[in-house]
């Protein structure tokens, strides 16, 4: 009798044992599904670093989130100056790298205006003057070839800090970038060749800084010439 009841006791746990692989099936199904979500979230998270990255670079919202089912087309796709200012960005740095200046003395912006080219007082002119710089001429020569096949105007603007001219040079910071703006838009015409009707000249003074003229960088960002290819906005006249 006590042989009969062992042998039944032993069926039973024979019929139970598939759960011990029906467990551990589950165990393997329920990591395989935590990796697979790690991963694709992995995946997010570097593609919204990309994103913020590039929006850092262009100063701009390169990428953005499509709606659910949609495809994603950003506001610069349809931006027909997008691909301008790559243009010119690119040409303006090469620029730079063949006459073996420093590229930070130049920098290109797309701005609601158009494309806007920032060269630093540096570059063209002696400090508190309005003479250019003999060498600024190579440089006016490279800009001028850059734009001469764009269509668009062409507005020159030039800008100080807040720093006085010196003693005895202009009386103030509105004199001076006018005459810097008018003798660059000379030079582009008059040497370089580009139809005066396209150019045009205007002095900012220190009134329409890109830095603080608290700190000595903010200074140097804000003497300069902006070059400025205006361009109409999307959507606009």
């Amino acid at each position: 009798m006590a042989r009969r009841q062992r042998h039944h006791e032993g069926e039973h746990e024979n019929l139970e044992r598939w759960l011990i692989t029906y467990a551990d099936l589950i165990t393997l199904l329920l990591i395989f599904f935590v990796v697979m979500y790690s991963i694709s979230q992995a995946d997010l998270a570097k593609f919204r670093q990309v994103a913020s990255s590039l929006r850092a670079a262009f100063n701009l919202d390169v990428l953005t989130a499509p709606p659910p089912g949609q495809s994603m087309v950003t506001p610069l796709e349809q931006d027909p100056r997008f691909n301008a200012y790559l243009s010119v960005r690119a040409q303006v740095a090469s620029l730079f790298t063949r006459l073996g200046l420093d590229r930070q003395g130049a920098e290109v912006e797309l701005t609601s205006e158009g494309i806007v080219i920032h060269l630093s007082d540096a570059i063209l002119f002696p400090p508190g003057q309005a003479e250019l710089r003999p060498e600024a001429q190579r440089v006016l020569d490279g800009i001028a070839a850059i734009i001469e096949p764009l269509p668009n105007p062409i507005r020159v603007e030039g800008h100080t800090d807040s720093t006085p001219p010196p003693p005895g040079s202009y009386p103030d910071n509105w004199e001076l970038s006018a005459m810097r703006a008018v003798n660059t838009v000379r030079y582009l015409t008059d040497v370089a060749g580009l139809p005066p009707q396209r150019l045009s000249a205007a002095g900012y003074g220190e009134f329409r800084p890109r830095a603080s003229n608290e700190t000595v960088e903010g200074r140097r960002k804000n003497r300069r010439v902006d070059i400025v290819i205006v361009q109409p906005t999307l959507g606009g006249p």
